[in-house]
């Protein structure tokens, strides 16, 4: 069976996430940033070591600014982002979270007491799934019993076979988290997944993602960070080079076109504005312009008939 809508990445991908959600904890240490105290349990035992000391932390700032200028902050507002997403969705007692392509994610775990009765599905590659169950045992840290790490091969597997046996009910509402993937597919694995929200979900399911807009290479400078990133992203990450992006200004019809309304979508500036601010209203940094979050669910069935 050809891909399913999310794809195997490489485990690096992952622990560059950890890493910052990491050094952003040691930073912070706020509900509102930083909040991710578990990410440093996924990294190498050197990693957090080097880590604790601010000097470190500041020399890992100033190669993503050299590099990969706005990833740091990205990183703190993505992980804020699908926070709230979550959160919210557990204090609605929302039936059940499907996490795609989970990779380190710590959700289940850290938000645990939130949780009276939602399922949550977390579903990645064999590799990474033991990895982590290996990492949470280390750390003295119980996967609660609602909580499923599943693994997927996503290019042989049918997403839709694989939920199902891991007890995902296909007309209760549920929430999709699809952090930090969609950009590494070709726009094919990116239809599937959008087309089994849209199919296979009750109507008021919700898929929350981070998407990359399209850039043209003379319109790179035009976008903080994006020059510099595309090009270290060349020459160093060869191998996971973006696939997929949406064309800035036409996110609403991409949506429609597949069967699904936005319900919230943030560029750049208004992401920076929601999650970057400092208390006294100075912003804490600019995100890379390349990113977009996004959350979506289902055009209901009576309103398709109607636009027919």
């Amino acid at each position: 069976m050809s891909k399913k809508g999310v794809e195997k990445r490489h485990s690096e991908t992952a622990l560059f996430a950890a890493l910052y959600r990491a050094v952003s904890n040691k930073e912070f240490k706020s509900e509102r940033l930083g909040s991710d105290n578990l990410a440093e349990y996924f990294l190498p035992s050197h990693f957090r070591l080097f880590i604790k000391f601010k000097k470190i932390r500041v020399k890992v700032k100033n190669k993503d600014k050299k590099f990969t200028p706005g990833m740091y902050e990205y990183m703190l507002a993505r992980t804020a982002f699908f926070d709230n997403v979550f959160v919210d969705a557990l204090n609605k007692n929302v039936p059940q979270i499907v996490l795609l392509g989970a990779g380190y994610d710590t959700r289940a775990y850290r938000f645990a007491a939130l949780n009276n009765t939602t399922r949550i599905i977390e579903l990645d590659i064999a590799t990474t799934q033991n990895r982590k169950e290996k990492c949470l045992k280390k750390a003295q840290i119980d996967i609660p019993e609602h909580v499923k790490l599943v693994p997927i091969d996503f290019d042989k597997e049918s997403l839709k076979n694989v939920l199902e046996k891991a007890g995902y009910e296909n007309n209760e509402k549920t929430l999709f988290l699809w952090e930090g993937v969609s950009y590494y597919l070709d726009p094919g694995s990116v239809d599937a997944t959008l087309e089994f929200v849209n199919h296979s979900s009750h109507n008021e399911s919700l898929i929350a993602f981070d998407y990359a807009i399209s850039i043209s290479e003379e319109n790179t400078n035009h976008y903080y960070g994006v020059k510099e990133f595309s090009q270290t992203w060349r020459k160093y990450r060869s191998n996971e080079l973006f696939r997929f992006a949406i064309d800035e200004g036409k996110t609403e019809s991409y949506f429609e076109q597949r069967g699904l309304r936005i319900v919230d979508h943030l560029d750049n500036r208004e992401i920076e504005k929601a999650f970057l601010l400092n208390e006294n209203g100075s912003l804490i940094g600019q995100i890379n312009g390349l990113f977009r979050f996004v959350s979506a669910s289902p055009i209901s069935r009576s309103q398709k008939k109607q636009g027919t």
